[in-house]
């Protein structure tokens, strides 16, 4: 890489930790103890970056960030600083900061954040798609999806909020026989209950030929139910219907009209049972950015009460205050960076090994498999996905995981 790197900071020890970090990323450190010794250098040669403590011995960091803004090509800058206010990160923002990092400094996202500014990652060019998933859970739900497409049985959907109901029937609608029919949406809760029969009514007859999606039906009361299981009966309707629910709906419907609207169900799984897409969810969301190993790892452990709408929002977030093109831990909200209390991939890793023992372990005692080799499976799985994070490399693997190497080799043959 070999590129130069100022740094401006009058503290000697973090000025050398910096410095460290700088050269660990095959760059040169080029250190300024002062405002003005900062600009002085800047006259002297280019930096591919300028790190910059606000709070200098003469003369503000901010205006030395004015100066350095005044050149004809301005580096990136990184903003350091101890006492970080809100009138101080609003006018780094202003002058063109990158980046923003209040001490005591995390080294580790520090040197995330050079690497991202000295090697940029490519971003490849993605097609638009409207549902996303390669989970079991998920490609269950497509199969039922591609079914209700090609016919007009009632479909319902049920799944938490935020876990894409309304965009599968979306979806169902645009690729039916129906599509170019209206989709209308009634929600009776947006009613006065004096009101909600009359709304149903008004809804269906803007629907005609249509789709009428009948959103949180569990939370109709009984004399609406019986309302529309009527006009059913009567044959008044002929709109197709869909139907959704954030809960589960039987205990809470008519046990006729449930029977009536489910002909065809349709379940989106929580995100927490499909973590396997979110790195393609999240791109979806990000545009032009992609996100780092390390980001990634964090919302994978997240817990997503809010399922895909919070992922969603959460990307949102991360777009809005990262300046560059790579997503890291710290441009993620606060609640996904500081893990939650629920554990939630730990218990359902128990879960999961649960499953498995009880598959493995059915039947007579004779027919038992050994531990060692339920332990060797379990192992085997451990390794793969390691390896691949350390690029294939078992020697980074080994000495990253205070491992002995010539242990590895021999457990990577015996694969």
């Amino acid at each position: 890489m070999n590129s130069a790197i100022l740094i401006i900071e009058d503290e000697y020890a973090l000025a050398a930790a910096l410095s460290t970090l700088v050269r660990r990323l095959d760059a040169t450190p080029v250190v300024a103890a002062s405002g003005q010794g900062g600009i002085d250098k800047l006259s002297s040669q280019t930096y591919a970056l300028i790190i910059l403590d606000v709070g200098l011995p003469d003369i503000s960091g901010l205006k030395v960030l004015e100066k350095i803004q005044s050149l004809p090509n301005p580096p990136p800058v990184m903003i350091i600083t101890a006492h970080g206010t809100l009138d101080t990160a609003l006018e780094a923002r202003r002058l063109g900061a990158r980046e923003y990092f209040l001490k005591p400094l995390n080294l580790a996202d520090m040197q995330r954040a050079v690497r991202e500014i000295l090697t940029p990652v490519k971003v490849e060019q993605r097609t638009e798609t409207t549902m996303i998933g390669s989970s079991e859970p998920m490609q269950r739900a497509f199969a039922v999806i591609a079914q209700a497409s090609g016919n007009d049985a009632p479909v319902f959907l049920q799944g938490p909020p935020g876990s894409g109901k309304s965009l599968a029937a979306q979806v169902i609608h645009r690729h039916s026989s129906r599509s170019t029919q209206p989709l209308i949406v009634f929600r009776a809760d947006e009613w006065p209950e004096d009101r909600a029969e009359a709304a149903l009514d008004e809804a269906i007859a803007r629907a005609g030929q249509g789709v009428l999606f009948l959103d949180e039906i569990s939370t109709w009361s009984k004399p609406l139910q019986a309302a529309l299981m009527h006009r059913l009966n009567t044959g008044t309707m002929q709109a197709r219907l869909f139907t959704a629910s954030s809960h589960e709906a039987a205990p809470h419907l008519r046990e006729d009209l449930f029977y009536a609207l489910a002909v065809l169900q349709v379940t989106q799984p929580p995100l927490r049972d499909r973590t396997v897409d979110i790195p393609a969810l999240a791109a979806s969301f990000l545009g032009e950015r992609v996100l780092s190993a390390e980001a990634l790892a964090a919302l994978k452990s997240h817990a997503w009460s809010g399922n895909v709408r919070e992922l969603k929002t959460a990307m949102a977030h991360a777009s809005a205050v990262c300046s560059g093109s790579t997503i890291l831990p710290h441009h993620l909200p606060q609640s996904i960076v500081q893990p939650d209390e629920s554990n939630h991939l730990e218990t359902t890793l128990k879960r999961s090994i649960a499953a498995w023992l009880d598959q493995k372990t059915t039947g007579s005692d004779e027919k038992m498999p050994a531990y060692d080799d339920l332990l060797e499976t379990v192992e085997s799985i451990m390794l793969e996905s390691l390896l691949q994070r350390f690029e294939g490399k078992p020697t980074r693997l080994a000495s990253a995981m205070k491992m002995n190497r010539a242990t590895l080799r021999r457990k990577l043959r015996e694969e």
